[in-house]
């Protein structure tokens, strides 16, 4: 038995559907049936049969039949069914659907709606492959992205009417980021005292442009204990601490290498804290200077 999953429909009472059209063989009420390549059957509990309005159940369905199953969680869109494990290996060759690039971020009127909100977003994806949605950590934003205004507004119209999800919705923010195109050298020495027991460290580092997307690379080279080991964690935190924050215009530093060459401690004062704060300013020092180069 081969079946294809072409439609996934959460519905209000039934659950979760899943439409599947027959190729080969007999489905009955009682099969047992494998989803791809999955190792776990799933018995068919109530086979339904869609006709208009009505979903009555059937004792089997053959080739070239259209049916369905509920609250199956296993099952999602475009999923081959069988019935041996002999039949693993076999795949429909996957649509080709537009991609979503409209997008729209919204947010609930009402306070304590946001884990509604993700549940009910969650059933609307998986009935609709031209629809996503995405959480963007850096602007706090959930964004819903679709085929085009009407699309999404048709959404926003379901979710009113069947959730009863009041949505306020205004453009995405842009997810900037910064990067620099040259490389510098920066340099810090934190001193800090304050009566008691003091703080000291210098950091002298060199910053370079990586390619686009190769994220952060961290390299210590200091030769001859300038840097005490138990300190370049503390270095590298203070790195990442400036790369995250920003330095010329707020926003994440990506694409880049820090490569700390030397430094120097003190025997009382040379503390951790100290180590973290001459890394971060070290590392905003050589962004400032890595300027664009002339071509």
């Amino acid at each position: 038995m081969l079946a294809h999953v072409f439609k996934v429909v959460v519905d209000p009472f039934l659950g979760k559907l899943c439409v599947f059209r027959v190729h080969q063989g007999t489905v009955r009420w009682d099969s047992l049936l494998f989803v791809g390549s999955a190792k776990r059957q799933f018995k068919v509990a109530h086979l339904l049969r869609l006709q208009g309005k009505g979903i009555p159940e059937v004792p089997a369905l053959g080739p070239g039949d259209i049916g369905a199953v509920a609250k199956v969680d296993d099952i999602n869109f475009d999923d081959v069914l069988h019935d041996s494990h002999d039949e693993d290996h076999i795949h429909l060759r996957p649509l080709q659907f537009p991609q979503p690039m409209h997008g729209l971020a919204v947010q609930t009127r009402r306070k304590g709606d946001e884990q509604r909100l993700f549940e009910i977003l969650h059933k609307l994806e998986l009935e609709d492959p031209c629809f996503k949605v995405e959480r963007h950590p850096h602007t706090n934003e959930t964004v819903i992205r679709g085929l085009g205004e009407m699309h999404l507004r048709a959404k926003l119209s379901r979710m009113q009417q069947q959730y009863k999800m009041e949505l306020d919705t205004s453009p995405p923010q842009i997810a900037y980021r910064e990067t620099i195109t040259t490389g510098a050298e920066g340099h810090c020495r934190h001193k800090k005292q304050s009566g008691g027991a003091g703080q000291f460290g210098e950091v002298m580092l060199r910053v370079e442009p990586l390619e686009r997307g190769a994220g952060f690379e961290f390299v210590d080279v200091v030769k001859g204990g300038a840097i005490p080991g138990v300190f370049m964690a503390a270095v590298e935190k203070g790195v990442r601490q400036a790369l995250a924050e920003g330095v010329i215009a707020g926003f994440p530093v990506h694409d880049m290498r820090v490569t700390v060459h030397d430094g120097k401690t003190h025997a009382v004062d040379g503390k951790e804290v100290a180590f973290v704060a001459a890394g971060r300013k070290a590392t905003i020092d050589a962004v400032r200077k890595a300027r664009p180069s002339e071509d």
